[in-house]
């Protein structure tokens, strides 16, 4: 496992997103860059449920990093 795969997954483990948040970018993205999808910092990403697959979670409310997180009705952690 190179280096930067192993930076990826330890923050992926420290994240507080929940384990149903995607975006296109969560499956890969440049090597050695300096931002993650769980950051929610793009302003073009897209992100969706996977218990829905649409662009709100089961609550209705906008699935996005900075709103799946603990304390979120649907949220489930990545354990």
């Amino acid at each position: 496992m190179s280096n930067s795969t192993s930076n990826l997954n330890v923050i992926q483990e420290q994240s507080g997103i929940c384990r149903r948040l995607r975006t296109k970018t969560s499956f890969g993205s440049f090597i050695g860059s300096a931002t993650f999808w769980e950051d929610g910092e793009s302003t073009t990403a897209v992100y969706w449920c996977l218990d829905t697959m649409g662009s709100a979670g089961p609550d209705d409310q906008i699935a996005h990093p900075h709103n799946c997180q603990s304390g979120r009705e649907c949220f489930r952690t990545r354990d």
